[in-house]
């Protein structure tokens, strides 16, 4: 279908006129013969483009615009301003109002149709790109529930499977070392898998979150406290020491549940990477901003992966084939910073060789 033209001036002249000029176009047109009927129109015959005279006794051109603008739905549509006047103040108003184009009177035929032919290639392109995005949207909807539906069908056989791996493996009760050891990395298999299925269902929430996130006011050392608790037992079987300080009373303002899961997520991150003997540090302080950190004595990453560790399904390039995951991890602590309108980053110090120090703001928004 070709694009339908929208003429308003409240002179019937002009009108024939405009109709005549636009003739070699080939495209249908409508007239308006007021700026009440402009309106009426806009909502009813939904034009591609719209040719309007400015100055009109009931409504003016701008006026018309103005109205057209708070109301327009969906891609933009092309308005080109036509006045008999050359006031630089009325251009600005109509520029402001957000006229495309302007156009003086008397019209000159190939200028008319070059800005007509011009603008509603312009409209064309950005009706396309409205579309999809729109697929785009949808497309990413259906990956969010594929993704929601397949960590929920995998978590339960995987719950079973991690149990009765522990059971048996209670059982022989380190009568059999060799079987022992293969119950133990089963266990441990199965416990990544659980991680990466909950680091995709996380990324999935935090990537889609149309809400703000609900915060409330949280206690840091008791949320350190509690982090380094549960994983006492995941540091003493590597032979890491996991110590913990924070300064009394200092709180944060975010979600309790996300932030402890990333917290969490970077303290299983330093397990893997710090040595037999190593330390392991959750810290906070207050300064210009809330700062939380959490430190090994590991080997520093090299500067070049500083931010690429962060990207989606990026994993460590120094890191060894046996220690490397999925690499959602990292990326679900950078994106749920930047919700709480934080920062992520790495910092390498003479005590520390690698901190992650997240940084919230002092007063949350």
């Amino acid at each position: 279908m070709p694009p339908r033209l929208l003429l308003v001036d409240d002179e019937p002249r002009n009108l024939t006129l405009l109709e005549a000029l636009l003739a070699p176009l080939g495209m249908p047109t409508s007239r308006a013969n007021s700026g009440r009927e402009a309106l009426e129109a806009f909502q009813q015959l939904k034009p591609d483009l719209i040719l309007l005279d400015v100055m009109m006794p009931d409504l003016d051109g701008i006026d018309v615009l103005t109205h057209i603008r708070a109301h327009e739905l969906g891609t933009h549509l092309p308005v080109i301003l036509v006045t008999g006047q050359h006031d630089r103040e009325d251009r600005l108003r109509g520029f402001e109002a957000g006229a495309d184009d302007f156009l003086e009177k008397p019209v000159d035929r190939a200028l008319l149709l070059t800005r007509v032919r011009t603008l509603l290639r312009l409209k064309e392109a950005r009706d396309e790109i409205s579309r999809r995005n729109v697929e785009l949207l949808r497309l990413q909807q259906e990956q969010r529930e594929m993704t929601e539906l397949i960590v929920h069908d995998l978590r339960n056989p995987l719950s079973i499977m991690h149990l009765n791996i522990d059971w048996v493996r209670q059982s022989v009760g380190g009568k059999e070392p060799e079987l022992d050891e293969a119950l133990r990395d089963a266990l441990d298999a199965s416990a990544r898998v659980q991680k990466m299925l909950d680091d995709l269902l996380a990324v999935a929430r935090i990537e889609h979150a149309d809400a703000p996130l609900l915060r409330t006011r949280i206690d840091l050392g008791e949320l350190l406290g509690d982090v380094a608790r549960a994983h006492t037992r995941a540091a003493q079987e590597v032979e890491v020491t996991l110590g913990v300080q924070v300064e009394r009373g200092l709180g944060v303002d975010a979600n309790p549940e996300i932030l402890q899961r990333i917290l969490e997520n970077l303290v299983r991150n330093a397990l893997r990477f710090t040595p037999p003997g190593g330390r392991i540090g959750l810290s906070a302080r207050a300064g210009a901003e809330i700062e939380i950190a959490v430190s090994n004595t590991g080997a520093p990453i090299p500067a070049q992966e500083r931010t690429r560790i962060f990207e989606k399904f990026r994993r460590g390039d120094s890191a060894p084939a046996s220690r490397r995951n999925v690499g959602l991890g990292l990326y679900f602590c950078q994106r749920a910073m930047e919700a709480h309108g934080g920062s992520v980053t790495v910092a390498e110090t003479p005590e520390w060789p690698t901190s992650f120090v997240l940084r919230f703001p002092t007063v949350s928004g």
